[in-house]
């Protein structure tokens, strides 16, 4: 099944990039304004990783020519020998308590998904796979990892690398959103062909990074490099992989009648009034209120996301999978309260807030051989940009 190895890292020298929190960033995709994180640092990973948002004539010969430079500088290194590398995220959940999502960063070979080792579980858009290709056909690196999910619910893998929680960290750090890294080595006398063995029967779901995945499918193809994505890896069972819901917002529709689509999801629906949802509910928000909708039959979709684009964002509103390609009328937020104030200040039509995808339905929509929607999902915390990066060029 899924063949994992250790690798050489390329990292940053922090005696000479500068602090951790000051050069790693997020990944470039749930990053709005790449300023932010320019200002902190002349050396933030930022400027490897944008591609296409950092509006620049030239992004992609621009991440090579920074990438050889820092190379050349010491503000980068590739670390002598293969590890695996312990990462530890700890956060703060939605319901306050402390929680810490660990595993190893690795390389995984590359297999098509028809092979059902490595798994998706959301469709992708064609715009987002072509900006990774160019960055990573021009620069022969991958900067961010792929998040992947791996179901061991005897906890033997975590066994085999636990002991390596007790070493000196290599870096540990906080990022300003709260959310603490540490990262530690493990090397050979750390068991890490134990740990390669323990993979070898497990398939790997794919949590985060399906453009990146399919992205470096393609390159092999082109170019025969690379052979291996570099992975972060987390039991699914863990408490500490958490996954948020992603809701939806209608604008900009073209005969939008309230009063039919009330009448068209009371087929369908139960409509009762309320206010904004906990977790867990699945609400229609208009402008003169909120209606938690209970499905009058089981849904025939495997996630709440896919049942509601096939039995109302497609059939009843219009919005099909080419309208969402084209970003026309439906946009996201994982905020509740902004969807709400969208809709009832007009600058939106309607809503609809989804309650957070179980990771249980993530696996057997996976293992179904199906797919959800995109942005079913949103998993946090994100894994760090910057404190491990793999060149394969």
């Amino acid at each position: 099944m899924a063949a994992v190895k250790p690798f050489q890292a390329l990292r940053y020298n922090f005696s000479k990039a500068g602090a951790p929190e000051t050069v790693c960033c997020p990944p470039y995709d749930v990053i709005p304004d790449p300023s932010e994180w320019t200002r902190k640092s002349p050396y933030n990973a930022i400027n490897l990783e944008g591609g296409e948002l950092l509006g620049t004539a030239d992004p992609y010969g621009g991440a090579k020519k920074t990438l050889s430079d820092w190379l050349a500088s010491g503000v980068l290194f590739e670390d002598d020998a293969p590890a695996f590398y312990l990462y530890e995220a700890a956060f703060t959940a939605r319901d306050g308590s402390p929680r810490s999502l660990c595993g190893l960063v690795a390389i995984l070979e590359l297999t098509p998904f028809s092979e059902g080792v490595v798994l998706p579980h959301e469709f992708t858009l064609s715009g987002a796979r072509e900006d990774r290709r160019r960055l990573m056909l021009e620069t022969g690196c991958q900067f961010s990892a792929i998040y992947g999910l791996y179901d061991d619910p005897e906890g033997q893998i975590a066994s085999l690398f636990a002991p390596a929680l007790n070493k000196e960290p290599d870096s540990s750090f906080t990022m300003p959103d709260g959310v603490a890294h540490t990262l530690r080595t493990l090397t050979e006398t750390d068991g890490c062909d134990a740990i390669s063995r323990a993979f070898a029967d497990k398939k790997i779901y794919i949590a985060d990074g399906h453009h990146r995945y399919e992205t470096l499918l393609h390159l092999r193809g082109e170019t025969g490099k690379p052979q291996h994505a570099m992975v972060f890896l987390a039991d699914i069972n863990s408490p500490g992989v958490d996954v948020w819901a992603t809701h939806r917002v209608v604008s900009a529709l073209n005969n939008y009648d309230e009063i039919a689509l009330r009448r068209a999801l009371e087929e369908g629906y139960t409509l009762s009034e309320g206010d904004l949802p906990k977790n867990g509910s699945f609400v229609w928000l208009t402008a003169s209120g909120a209606w938690k909708l209970t499905p009058k039959r089981p849904w025939s979709a495997n996630s709440s996301a896919a049942a509601l684009h096939d039995d109302i964002l497609g059939p009843l509103l219009g919005i099909d999978a080419e309208n969402m390609a084209k970003g026309l009328n439906l946009s996201y937020t994982r905020d509740a309260a902004e969807a709400a104030r969208l809709v009832r200040s007009e600058k939106a039509q309607c809503a609809f807030l989804l309650p957070p995808p179980k990771l249980s339905e993530l696996r057997d929509t996976v293992l179904a051989g199906e797919k959800m929607p995109q942005k079913s999902t949103y998993f946090y915390p994100k894994i760090i940009t910057g404190l491990f990066m793999r060149r394969f060029g």
